[in-house]
């Protein structure tokens, strides 16, 4: 890659995690114009457009991996440079994005935030709960939990974190072996849990009550006695307003991982987060074996 100056892959780095010029410039601290100059003055060195326009969002280009992967670097090192010669912990100024789908994020993660909080109080989180499956390397998002084992981003920094074991859950009054179904989109059969519940449905030559999307939508239809649904039981053991109808064996399980960005792994602020989660499921789970 042609010698480029460090101060303008901070701006390259910018705008792949804001995906506007605006954003950018704030991030920055700069206005707009310096945005875009820094930009096609790189883009000029390299003879490559690095963002394309995309649902409203800049998006990098393939060009721009290379470029984004070598920013990141630079930034770790001057990260870890900074630390060393200040002694000052950067976990504690920092901003983290991570994603995972509604109910990991609002059942999981938000409830035990304030471990993190008390322990990195100028860490800023940011929690995007959303059932696609964001890009680390893409840098929508720092940290991802995912329900499957990663088949792309093989670049990223991948661990299982868990077995998540799946049950039937119902309204905790009244009597479940009446409830119907509650089932998902037609665009989620392939999901493990998905497929179990259809077939669930046709074993009792049923139809479902209501067909959801997400996960956490299921967990409220079931609080409000709409039907029954499979849930995780790291989640739903622990959710008021429910009960287990299935037997005291699991009747699936699904693989937690967690994904990372190789070259933010050694950012302090990563590495806080990264442990907060996996005390955080390493906690549930034991408390899980001693029931």
């Amino acid at each position: 890659m042609p010698s480029i100056d460090w101060d303008d892959l901070r701006y390259v780095l910018a705008i792949a995690r804001a995906h506007a010029i605006g954003p950018a410039a704030r991030l920055l601290r700069v206005n707009a114009t310096t945005v875009t100059r820094r930009l096609s003055r790189v883009e000029a060195a390299l003879g490559s457009t690095l963002f394309e326009r995309k649902d409203g969002r800049l998006r990098p280009t393939e060009a721009a991996a290379k470029v984004i992967e070598r920013a990141e670097r630079v930034e770790a090192e001057v990260a870890t440079i900074a630390e060393r010669v200040s002694g000052v912990d950067a976990a504690a100024s920092g901003h983290v994005r991570v994603t995972s789908i509604p109910l990991i994020i609002n059942r999981l993660l938000l409830p035990r935030i304030d471990r993190i909080r008390d322990r990195h109080p100028a860490l800023v989180l940011e929690l995007n709960a959303d059932r696609r499956n964001l890009s680390v390397m893409r840098r929508d998002a720092d940290i991802a939990l995912r329900l499957a084992r990663p088949e792309r981003e093989q670049r990223a920094m991948t661990r299982r974190l868990t077995h998540l074991q799946y049950a039937v859950y119902a309204p905790s009054t009244g009597n479940a072996s009446r409830l119907p179904w509650i089932t998902y989109e037609e665009g989620m059969a392939l999901l493990p849990h998905v497929a179990w519940i259809e077939r669930a449905i046709r074993q009792e030559g049923g139809r479902p009550a209501l067909i959801v999307n997400d996960s956490d939508v299921a967990l409220q239809a079931i609080k409000q006695g709409h039907g029954k649904s499979l849930l995780p039981c790291l989640v739903a053991d622990r959710e008021p307003g429910l009960k287990r109808v299935s037997s005291a064996t699991p009747v699936l399980e699904r693989e937690l991982w967690l994904l990372v960005n190789r070259s933010l792994r050694h950012l302090a602020r990563i590495e806080a987060v990264v442990e907060w989660i996996e005390d955080l499921f390493a906690a549930a789970s034991n408390f899980d074996e001693r029931r």
